[in-house]
C-alpha cells in the first residue's frame, strides 16, 4: 500500500444521496489515487448506554445493512469497528501503517452536535492528529449549522420565532448532490470488520412490535418523503389528529440517523407558498418543524448544561415528587386519564408518539404529577425510535417551562380538553385503550364523569380501567404552588 486510504467516518448520515462528506471523500481520493476505505463505528454508549434504546439501535443495525449493500453495489464496502472511537481510529491508523501506508490520512466526517459526539471529536482530533491524520468534518446533519445563526448582538436565539424568520434566510436551496455512481476501490490489504455484533444483536431486540417500527434504510426513507411530498399542503389541517396516521410526516427516525438530508427536504419544499394573513401553509408549517430540530440543536450547543439541568437555572429549585407509583402508572399508560394512556401505549407499542401527544403526556408527568421532566426525557429516549438528544431534551424543558421558548409554568394542559380538541371522536384512544372502546364521546375522554355510559359498556373503573391517579383541578394548584415557590427563593437569592 503506497497511498495511505482516504477514510469516511459514518455516523448519523447513512446515506448516498445530498452527503457532502461522502463526495469530499471520493474527490479527494480520485484526486490522489488513493483508495477509499468507508467505516462505522459502534459506540459502546450508542446501543448498550444509558440513554441508548433497543428499538433505536434496531432502526440503526438494518439501516446499516443497506447502506453497505449500497457501498458494495458501487465497488466499495462498510468496515463495521468496535467502538469505542478513541480506541478503535488509532488502532485503524496502526494498521494502515504496518502494511506500508505512508503520508498523511484525510478522515472525513459528517459534524455532529449533541455534547457527547463534540467531546469525544475533540478527543479524536488530540489523539490522531500527531498520527498524521488530518480531519475534515463537513455539514449534512442539519440545514443551518448552529453557531452560523446569531442574534443581531451576536448571542444565541432563545425564542423560535425570530430564529426561523432568519433560518428562512440562510437556508441553501440549491439542488441535492447527487448520489455517486462508483466509487474508489478499497485498500488491499482491507481492514477486517470487528464489531461485536453478538452484543450488538443483544441490544438490538425491539421493545415495540416489529410490524410498527418504520422501515430501515435510506430507500424506504425517501420513497416515505417522496411520497409525502404530495400531500404535505395538507399538513396544516391533519398535523393535530391524534388519529390521523398519515397527516404527519413520519420522517423524524430517518433525519435523526441521516438516511435523508434535512436540508435537501427543506429546498424541496422552496419556494414556500405566499404567507396570507391568518394562515399558515401546510408546507411553512412543516419547514418549520425542520427548523425547530434545528433550533433545538443550537440550544444544545450554545448551553449544554442543558442537557443535564434546566436551561433556565432557576427551574432546577422547583422539589419534585418522588412517587414512584405514579411514575410507574404514567410509563405503563394506567394514569386513569385515556388521552395520556393511550399515548404512553403507542410509544410502547410502536417506538414512536405524535408530537401534540408528546406534549400532552410531558405536561401530565411535570405538571399533574409534579414528577421531574428529566424521568419523562430518559423514558422517551429508551422507546423512541427517533429518539433525539436536542429534541427530546428541548420539548421536555419546553412543557416544563424551564427551557427556551417554553410553555409559561402557570399555562398547564388540561388533559380531558386536549382529548376534545385534537382526538374529537375518540378513534385514537380506542385504538390504543381498547378497554373504553365501547364508550361513545365525551365519556371516553373522561370515563368517570359519566357513570352512566360506564354501566351501560359494562366497565368498572379501578376493574377494567383505572381511577384516576389524581385529580387534576388539585394537581393544577399544586403544581402553581411549587412552582412559584421555587422561583420566587430564587429570584430572592
Amino acid at each position: 500500500m503506497s497511498h495511505p486510504p482516504v477514510l469516511l467516518w459514518f455516523r448519523r448520515d447513512l446515506r448516498l444521496a445530498d452527503h457532502p462528506a461522502l463526495v469530499a471523500a471520493v474527490a479527494a481520493a480520485k484526486e490522489r489515487s488513493a483508495p477509499l476505505l468507508p467505516i462505522f463505528i459502534w459506540e459502546p454508549a450508542l446501543f448498550a448506554g444509558p440513554r441508548s434504546s433497543a428499538n433505536r439501535t434496531w432502526f440503526l443495525r438494518e439501516s446499516l445493512k443497506e447502506l453497505a449493500a449500497s457501498l458494495r453495489a458501487l465497488g466499495s464496502d462498510l468496515i463495521e469497528l468496535q467502538g469505542p472511537a478513541t480506541v478503535a481510529l488509532p488502532q485503524l491508523i496502526g494498521a494502515i501503517r504496518a502494511v506500508g501506508g505512508t503520508g498523511e490520512i484525510d478522515l472525513f466526517i459528517t459534524r455532529d452536535h449533541t455534547p457527547f459526539a463534540r467531546r469525544r471529536d475533540r478527543e479524536i482530533a488530540e489523539l490522531l492528529a500527531p498520527l498524521g491524520v488530518h480531519i475534515h468534518a463537513k455539514r449534512g446533519l442539519v440545514v443551518v449549522e448552529p453557531e452560523e445563526l446569531l442574534t443581531g448582538s451576536g448571542t444565541p436565539y432563545g425564542v423560535y420565532t425570530p430564529y426561523f424568520r432568519r433560518w428562512l434566510e440562510l437556508v441553501d436551496a440549491s439542488s441535492p448532490l447527487p448520489r455517486p455512481r462508483a466509487l474508489p476501490p478499497l485498500p488491499d490489504p482491507t481492514p477486517t470488520s470487528n464489531a461485536d455484533h453478538a452484543a450488538i444483536s443483544a441490544h438490538s431486540l425491539p421493545t415495540a412490535q416489529a410490524d410498527l417500527l418504520p422501515k430501515p434504510g435510506e430507500r424506504a426513507a425517501r420513497a416515505h418523503a417522496d411520497a409525502w411530498r404530495t400531500s404535505v399542503h395538507q399538513y396544516a389541517a391533519r398535523r393535530n389528529t391524534l388519529s390521523d396516521s398519515t397527516g404527519t410526516s413520519h420522517l423524524s427516525a430517518a433525519l435523526h440517523i441521516g438516511l435523508l438530508s434535512a436540508r435537501e427536504l427543506v429546498a424541496r419544499q422552496l419556494p414556500l407558498p405566499p404567507a396570507v394573513e391568518g394562515e399558515r401553509s401546510g408546507e411553512r408549517l412543516w419547514v418549520s418543524q425542520i427548523a425547530w430540530r434545528d433550533f433545538y440543536t443550537q440550544v444544545l450547543w450554545h448551553a449544554p448544561h442543558a442537557a443535564q439541568r434546566a436551561w433556565r437555572s432557576s427551574y432546577d429549585a422547583v422539589k419534585w415528587s418522588q412517587d414512584q407509583r405514579a411514575i410507574s402508572a404514567w410509563e405503563s399508560g394506567t394514569t386513569g386519564y385515556p388521552i395520556v394512556d393511550a399515548a404512553m401505549r403507542q410509544l410502547a407499542a410502536s417506538g414512536f408518539m405524535h408530537n401534540r401527544a408528546r406534549m400532552i403526556t410531558a405536561s401530565f408527568l411535570t405538571k399533574d404529577l409534579l414528577i421531574d421532566w428529566r424521568v419523562g426525557e430518559a423514558h422517551f429516549l429508551r422507546h423512541l425510535v427517533d429518539g433525539d438528544i436536542a429534541a427530546n431534551n428541548g420539548g421536555w424543558q419546553w412543557c416544563a417551562g424551564s427551557g427556551t421558548d417554553a410553555q409559561p409554568y402557570f399555562r398547564i394542559f388540561n388533559p380531558v380538553t386536549q382529548a376534545g380538541n385534537f382526538d374529537p371522536d375518540g378513534a385514537y384512544v380506542r385504538r390504543w385503550v381498547p378497554e373504553l372502546a365501547a364508550l361513545s364521546t365525551p365519556a371516553i375522554h373522561a370515563p368517570w364523569a359519566h357513570p352512566k355510559a360506564l354501566a351501560a359498556a359494562g366497565i368498572t373503573l379501578g376493574k377494567e380501567y383505572p381511577l384516576p391517579i389524581v385529580d387534576h383541578a388539585e394537581a393544577r394548584q399544586r403544581t402553581l404552588a411549587a412552582y412559584s415557590v421555587a422561583l420566587k427563593a430564587e429570584g430572592a437569592k
